[in-house]
């Protein structure tokens, strides 16, 4: 494959595929658990990894056998928030990123990213020399239906002017690779944190560091 001559655009998941910003999501979650007497666990955080944040909390609140009032719900959405931006003051972009997005710019790709983190939280950590690189970009709290809805990439995709066929997704959350599948997109998994038993069938390809698809541009 030649991600140059395949496709037309491209669209990357943020956390766990661009920045190394999952550890802090986690903590995150786990310690405005701890703070309202909510027992999160680490792995769970990761298998939902994309999914908006008003179903994980509402889930991460029934789970503990607790009414999912809406004030409950936005309670555990503020403290994550708040930890969150005291933990990740400048995630870290994973090696190569810069890389891999000026050649894609330079073949001529258009790119962009879909994530299901609030813009709010997006612009603290997205690095500012990135920005130009994106001609498109969805956030968590911008669509009606987060992932593995197909809404966010159907988004990401109209917003880049591309259909299904002519998009390429690189993802590495379960629910993520759901949504781009669903939405008709090509779909290439990097195994941040999750190993291959928790992929959804029907991945079109596997690689362990986001800098490994740079051969294929």
């Amino acid at each position: 494959m030649k991600i140059s001559e395949d496709f037309v655009g491209v669209l990357f998941d943020v956390d766990g595929v661009l920045l190394d910003s999952m550890t802090a999501h986690v903590e995150s979650w786990v310690r405005a658990g701890q703070e309202l007497g909510l027992e999160i666990p680490e792995h769970e955080v990761y298998l939902r990894e994309g999914e908006k944040s008003e179903r994980s909390a509402r889930d991460f609140i029934k789970a503990a056998g607790l009414m999912t009032t809406k004030k409950r719900i936005q309670m555990l959405i503020d403290k994550k928030a708040e930890i969150y931006m005291r933990l990740s003051t400048a995630p870290r972009p994973f090696p190569g990123v810069g890389a891999l997005l000026e050649s894609l710019v330079n073949a001529g790709m258009l790119v962009g990213f879909v994530t299901g983190t609030s813009r709010a939280e997006i612009q603290e950590a997205m690095p500012g020399e990135f920005e130009p690189y994106f001609k498109a970009s969805v956030c968590g709290d911008e669509v009606m239906h987060g992932k593995p809805n197909p809404e966010p990439y159907m988004a990401g995709m109209r917003i880049l002017g591309v259909a299904p066929r002519e998009c390429l997704v690189i993802e590495n959350a379960p629910l993520g690779i759901q949504s781009a599948l669903t939405a008709g997109a090509t779909v290439w998994a990097v195994r941040s944190y999750l190993g291959d038993e928790h992929l959804p069938a029907g991945v079109h390809g596997k690689v362990d560091r986001i800098a490994d698809l740079m051969e294929f541009v």
